[in-house]
Protein backbone atom coordinates (compact mmCIF):
# COMPACT_ATOMS: atom_id res chain seq x y z
CA UNK A 1 0.00 0.00 0.00
CA UNK A 2 2.05 2.97 -1.62
CA UNK A 3 1.80 6.00 0.27
CA UNK A 4 2.05 9.25 -1.68
CA UNK A 5 3.28 13.09 -1.51
CA UNK A 6 3.06 15.17 -4.63
CA UNK A 7 3.32 19.22 -5.09
CA UNK A 8 4.74 21.68 -7.34
CA UNK A 9 5.63 25.34 -5.70
CA UNK A 10 6.43 28.61 -7.67
CA UNK A 11 10.02 29.75 -6.86
CA UNK A 12 10.24 33.14 -5.45
CA UNK A 13 11.50 34.84 -8.58
CA UNK A 14 8.69 33.61 -10.89
CA UNK A 15 6.60 34.39 -7.91
CA UNK A 16 7.74 38.22 -7.67
CA UNK A 17 7.35 38.36 -11.61
CA UNK A 18 3.94 37.24 -11.51
CA UNK A 19 4.84 34.29 -13.57
CA UNK A 20 2.68 30.97 -12.47
CA UNK A 21 4.95 27.33 -11.72
CA UNK A 22 6.71 26.02 -14.66
CA UNK A 23 6.83 22.57 -13.23
CA UNK A 24 4.16 19.93 -12.75
CA UNK A 25 3.90 16.42 -11.81
CA UNK A 26 2.05 13.09 -11.03
CA UNK A 27 2.46 10.10 -8.50
CA UNK A 28 -0.36 7.16 -8.15
CA UNK A 29 -1.14 3.74 -7.88
CA UNK A 30 -2.59 2.06 -11.52
CA UNK A 31 -4.30 -0.99 -11.55
CA UNK A 32 -4.41 -2.59 -14.58
CA UNK A 33 -6.93 -4.89 -16.41
CA UNK A 34 -5.41 -7.86 -15.20
CA UNK A 35 -4.70 -6.77 -11.26
CA UNK A 36 -1.60 -6.31 -11.28
CA UNK A 37 -0.56 -2.46 -9.07
CA UNK A 38 2.41 -0.31 -10.26
CA UNK A 39 3.32 3.33 -8.68
CA UNK A 40 3.31 5.42 -11.89
CA UNK A 41 5.65 8.57 -11.13
CA UNK A 42 6.36 11.64 -13.30
CA UNK A 43 8.01 15.33 -12.99
CA UNK A 44 8.42 17.55 -15.08
CA UNK A 45 9.97 21.13 -14.81
CA UNK A 46 9.60 23.37 -17.80
CA UNK A 47 12.45 25.89 -19.08
CA UNK A 48 12.75 28.97 -17.91
CA UNK A 49 13.63 30.61 -20.94
CA UNK A 50 10.94 28.51 -23.04
CA UNK A 51 7.91 30.51 -23.47
CA UNK A 52 5.18 28.06 -22.91
CA UNK A 53 7.81 25.96 -20.69
CA UNK A 54 5.14 25.42 -17.82
CA UNK A 55 2.71 24.10 -20.85
CA UNK A 56 5.21 21.72 -21.76
CA UNK A 57 5.70 20.06 -18.50
CA UNK A 58 1.97 19.79 -18.12
CA UNK A 59 2.04 18.10 -21.58
CA UNK A 60 4.86 15.78 -20.05
CA UNK A 61 3.33 14.58 -17.39
CA UNK A 62 -0.11 13.87 -18.78
CA UNK A 63 1.11 12.22 -21.80
CA UNK A 64 3.49 10.09 -19.97
CA UNK A 65 1.03 8.94 -17.38
CA UNK A 66 -1.41 8.12 -20.41
CA UNK A 67 1.00 6.34 -22.50
CA UNK A 68 2.77 4.80 -19.04
CA UNK A 69 -0.96 3.36 -18.67
CA UNK A 70 -1.89 1.97 -21.85
CA UNK A 71 1.67 0.03 -21.92
CA UNK A 72 0.65 -1.26 -18.48
CA UNK A 73 -2.79 -2.44 -19.73
CA UNK A 74 -1.39 -4.29 -22.66
CA UNK A 75 0.37 -7.83 -23.06
CA UNK A 76 3.72 -6.33 -22.83
CA UNK A 77 3.60 -4.62 -19.64
CA UNK A 78 5.82 -7.46 -18.07
CA UNK A 79 9.19 -6.69 -19.74
CA UNK A 80 9.63 -2.80 -19.84
CA UNK A 81 13.02 -1.99 -21.30
CA UNK A 82 14.71 0.87 -23.02
CA UNK A 83 12.43 0.37 -26.37
CA UNK A 84 9.24 0.49 -23.77
CA UNK A 85 10.68 4.47 -22.59
CA UNK A 86 11.31 5.51 -25.88
CA UNK A 87 8.20 4.95 -27.17
CA UNK A 88 7.02 6.83 -24.25
CA UNK A 89 9.28 9.65 -24.54
CA UNK A 90 7.88 9.56 -28.12
CA UNK A 91 4.62 10.12 -27.46
CA UNK A 92 5.28 13.17 -24.91
CA UNK A 93 7.01 14.47 -27.98
CA UNK A 94 4.23 14.19 -30.26
CA UNK A 95 1.64 15.96 -27.60
CA UNK A 96 4.16 18.34 -27.61
CA UNK A 97 4.58 18.96 -31.21
CA UNK A 98 0.41 18.76 -31.63
CA UNK A 99 0.41 21.91 -29.19
CA UNK A 100 3.17 23.61 -30.61
CA UNK A 101 1.89 23.50 -34.20
CA UNK A 102 -1.98 24.22 -32.94
CA UNK A 103 -0.68 27.67 -31.92
CA UNK A 104 1.89 28.10 -34.61
CA UNK A 105 4.76 27.87 -32.53
CA UNK A 106 8.00 25.78 -32.18
CA UNK A 107 8.98 22.38 -29.82
CA UNK A 108 11.59 24.48 -28.05
CA UNK A 109 8.64 27.36 -27.01
CA UNK A 110 7.59 23.79 -24.76
CA UNK A 111 11.25 22.96 -23.52
CA UNK A 112 10.91 20.90 -20.36
CA UNK A 113 12.46 17.88 -18.46
CA UNK A 114 10.90 14.63 -17.59
CA UNK A 115 11.81 12.06 -15.33
CA UNK A 116 9.58 8.97 -14.65
CA UNK A 117 9.54 5.80 -12.56
CA UNK A 118 7.28 2.45 -12.31
CA UNK A 119 7.42 0.13 -10.11
CA UNK A 120 5.30 -2.70 -9.58
CA UNK A 121 5.62 -5.58 -6.58
CA UNK A 122 9.25 -6.61 -6.72
CA UNK A 123 10.62 -4.52 -10.31
CA UNK A 124 10.73 -0.87 -11.52
CA UNK A 125 12.23 0.82 -13.99
CA UNK A 126 13.77 4.85 -14.05
CA UNK A 127 14.06 7.11 -16.94
CA UNK A 128 15.27 10.66 -17.14
CA UNK A 129 15.95 13.33 -19.56
CA UNK A 130 17.70 16.89 -17.92
CA UNK A 131 18.29 17.81 -14.49
CA UNK A 132 16.20 17.04 -11.20
CA UNK A 133 16.95 13.81 -9.13
CA UNK A 134 14.98 9.83 -8.40
CA UNK A 135 16.47 8.56 -4.88
CA UNK A 136 15.07 4.99 -4.00
CA UNK A 137 15.85 2.92 -1.26
CA UNK A 138 14.98 -0.88 -0.84
CA UNK A 139 14.94 -0.31 3.03
CA UNK A 140 18.92 -1.54 2.93
CA UNK A 141 20.46 0.29 0.85
CA UNK A 142 19.75 3.25 -1.91
CA UNK A 143 20.95 6.13 -3.56
CA UNK A 144 20.04 8.49 -6.41
CA UNK A 145 19.23 6.41 -9.71
CA UNK A 146 20.72 8.78 -12.40
CA UNK A 147 22.89 12.13 -11.47
CA UNK A 148 21.27 14.90 -13.16
CA UNK A 149 21.94 15.80 -16.85
CA UNK A 150 23.48 18.68 -17.12
CA UNK A 151 23.71 20.12 -20.70
CA UNK A 152 26.67 21.87 -22.82
CA UNK A 153 27.40 24.64 -20.37
CA UNK A 154 27.15 26.16 -17.26
CA UNK A 155 23.27 26.19 -15.91
CA UNK A 156 21.78 24.49 -18.77
CA UNK A 157 20.08 21.22 -19.33
CA UNK A 158 18.70 18.81 -21.39
CA UNK A 159 14.89 19.00 -22.43
CA UNK A 160 12.35 16.18 -23.71
CA UNK A 161 11.77 18.16 -27.16
CA UNK A 162 15.59 18.70 -27.79
CA UNK A 163 16.29 17.04 -31.40
CA UNK A 164 18.74 14.32 -29.59
CA UNK A 165 16.67 13.89 -27.05
CA UNK A 166 17.27 10.09 -27.11
CA UNK A 167 20.82 10.54 -27.02
CA UNK A 168 20.76 12.36 -23.28
CA UNK A 169 17.84 9.65 -22.05
CA UNK A 170 18.55 7.96 -19.59
CA UNK A 171 17.09 4.60 -18.41
CA UNK A 172 17.46 1.89 -15.37
CA UNK A 173 15.74 -0.93 -14.70
CA UNK A 174 16.07 -3.76 -11.78
CA UNK A 175 14.26 -6.52 -10.29
CA UNK A 176 15.17 -5.17 -6.98
CA UNK A 177 11.72 -4.35 -4.54
CA UNK A 178 11.98 -0.64 -4.42
CA UNK A 179 10.01 0.56 -1.35
CA UNK A 180 10.76 4.52 -0.85
CA UNK A 181 11.20 6.96 -3.75
CA UNK A 182 11.68 10.49 -4.24
CA UNK A 183 11.92 12.69 -7.17
CA UNK A 184 12.19 16.08 -7.42
CA UNK A 185 13.05 19.22 -9.97
CA UNK A 186 16.06 21.09 -10.42
CA UNK A 187 14.90 23.39 -7.98
CA UNK A 188 15.60 21.32 -5.02
CA UNK A 189 18.84 19.97 -6.02
CA UNK A 190 21.32 22.05 -3.75
CA UNK A 191 19.19 21.02 -0.72
CA UNK A 192 18.36 17.53 -1.52
CA UNK A 193 21.77 15.86 -3.08
CA UNK A 194 25.55 16.41 -1.79
CA UNK A 195 27.78 17.28 -4.81
CA UNK A 196 30.66 16.72 -3.13
CA UNK A 197 29.68 12.93 -2.65
CA UNK A 198 27.22 12.59 -5.74
CA UNK A 199 25.08 11.22 -3.15
CA UNK A 200 21.50 11.83 -1.65
CA UNK A 201 21.02 14.58 1.02
CA UNK A 202 19.17 11.67 3.33
CA UNK A 203 18.92 14.80 5.87
CA UNK A 204 16.43 16.27 3.54
CA UNK A 205 14.43 13.66 2.63
CA UNK A 206 14.14 11.50 6.02
CA UNK A 207 12.24 13.36 8.41
CA UNK A 208 9.48 13.49 5.59
CA UNK A 209 9.40 10.00 4.49
CA UNK A 210 9.27 9.12 8.47
CA UNK A 211 6.01 10.85 9.04
CA UNK A 212 4.82 9.48 5.52
CA UNK A 213 5.39 6.22 6.58
CA UNK A 214 3.46 6.37 9.80
CA UNK A 215 0.26 7.01 7.34
CA UNK A 216 -2.51 5.21 5.89
CA UNK A 217 -2.81 6.29 1.92
CA UNK A 218 -6.24 7.89 2.92
CA UNK A 219 -4.07 9.73 5.14
CA UNK A 220 -2.17 11.43 2.72
CA UNK A 221 -4.88 13.32 0.53
CA UNK A 222 -4.38 16.60 3.03
CA UNK A 223 -0.78 16.34 3.57
CA UNK A 224 0.20 17.49 -0.36
CA UNK A 225 -1.37 21.01 1.05
CA UNK A 226 0.76 20.53 3.99
CA UNK A 227 3.92 19.88 1.68
CA UNK A 228 2.88 22.50 -1.08
CA UNK A 229 3.40 24.60 2.40
CA UNK A 230 6.56 23.51 3.37
CA UNK A 231 7.82 23.61 -0.21
CA UNK A 232 7.29 27.34 0.10
CA UNK A 233 8.45 27.90 3.69
CA UNK A 234 11.72 30.82 4.24
CA UNK A 235 13.75 27.72 5.12
CA UNK A 236 13.28 26.64 1.45
CA UNK A 237 12.84 29.89 -0.48
CA UNK A 238 16.37 31.38 0.81
CA UNK A 239 18.59 27.95 -0.39
CA UNK A 240 16.48 28.41 -3.68
CA UNK A 241 14.26 31.16 -5.55
CA UNK A 242 13.53 28.08 -8.58
CA UNK A 243 10.40 26.40 -8.95
CA UNK A 244 10.65 23.41 -6.81
CA UNK A 245 8.41 19.65 -7.22
CA UNK A 246 8.83 16.78 -4.92
CA UNK A 247 7.46 13.36 -4.85
CA UNK A 248 7.63 11.33 -2.07
CA UNK A 249 6.40 7.78 -1.93
CA UNK A 250 6.82 4.40 0.51
CA UNK A 251 5.34 1.04 0.85
CA UNK A 252 7.28 0.94 4.32
CA UNK A 253 5.70 0.69 7.88
CA UNK A 254 7.67 2.28 10.04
Amino acid sequence: MWKILRASAAGTSHASSGIPCQDDCYADVFQNSRGAQYLICVVSDGAGSAKEGGKGAELACVAGRLSIEATLDSSESESLDRATVESWIENIQHVIYQEAHKNNLALRDYACTVLGAVISNDTAIFFQIGDGGIVVSNGNAGGIVFWPNAGLYANMTNFVTDEDAFSNLNVCSTNTRIDEISMFSDGLQRLALSFEFRTPHLPFFEPMLKVLRRKTPADCYDLDEQLLRFLNTPQINMRTDDDKTLVLATRRES
